[in-house]
């Protein structure tokens, strides 16, 4: 009896072990690759085969599954940019097309006169939802938000030198929470780009005003408050000892700072195009 119960137990745990196993990312593969892009609508129909193949799957296999679907929504979206010009959008047809996209989750943009399809802001996270695992919720809740607040536009900023040091602290934060996110390695690409700016500003919101070469006030406060608040980040001495560089210099722009920003592994972001959002 003992021996039939023990038996029985292992043949449970190797079925679950087994169950858990089955993540179905290599069928969610195939059924994107046949669904292909032919038009805004095959978006839609891989959004409904990720929440029907996601139903009773861990947090890990979800995470994979999401990750699949972002992948091919964000080459949908660049097959559809390279196309843009048969759009021959206007003022007069933005509202329609915007209709159109709406089942996509994307938008009519323009930035420095040039139109684009961009996704549009908490779009995902509505029709994502029964999908998502809390790393994803956490992912595009803070994307979502830096979406709808952009990040440049024609070379200046569109958000306050705070509010960029609150994303860098959020997404290292985040990081610490979900170290083997899926989407690693665009989070650190997101970080790299803030620090620049952060450290330098980008050509039309300089960190150093035009007039004087002298630090902005405002980015000269934030910089004392990342020292006062932020002890745990792994940027705090890096912020700490660029601030005493330029105290030294009576925060005028130095002459060696390409030179000090290249001893601590960055440059500086000017003269470099920056991201919309």
């Amino acid at each position: 009896m003992k021996t039939w119960v023990f038996t029985a137990i292992l043949l449970v745990g190797s079925i679950s072990v087994s169950l858990a196993a089955e993540c179905p990312k290599a069928d969610y593969q195939a059924r994107l690759t046949a669904l292909g892009f032919k038009d805004v609508a095959s978006v839609g129909s891989a959004v409904n085969d990720l929440l029907a193949l996601a139903k009773g799957q861990d947090d890990a296999c979800k995470e994979q599954l999401v990750f699949q679907f972002r992948e091919y929504y964000f080459c949908s979206l660049s097959t559809y940019n390279d196309g843009i010009e048969s759009l021959k959008i206007s003022e007069e047809n933005e509202d329609k097309l915007d209709a159109q996209l709406a089942v996509a989750g994307w938008r009519v943009a323009s930035s420095e006169g040039n139109y684009y399809i961009a996704e549009v802001a908490g779009w995902a996270d509505k029709a994502l939802k029964d999908a998502l695992p809390p790393s994803y919720k956490k992912y595009l809740e803070l994307r979502s938000k830096e979406i709808a607040q952009g990040f440049s536009e024609d070379a200046g900023l569109l958000i306050t030198w705070e509010e960029l040091r609150t994303r860098i602290i959020a997404w290292e934060e985040f990081l610490a929470e979900f170290p083997a996110f899926v989407e690693k390695c665009s989070i650190q690409d997101y970080q790299q780009t803030y620090l620049r700016v952060y450290l330098t500003g980008m050509d039309n919101s300089r960190a150093f005003g035009f007039e004087g070469n002298r630090l902005e006030k405002e980015v000269q406060l934030s910089y004392e408050k990342f020292i006062a608040e932020n002890k745990k980040s792994a940027y705090h001495k890096l912020i700490s000892d660029y601030y005493q560089y330029l105290k030294q210099h009576d925060f005028k722009e130095p002459a060696d700072l390409d030179d000090f920003l290249a001893k601590k592994g960055y440059k500086s972001f000017l003269a470099t195009q920056p991201p919309t959002y």
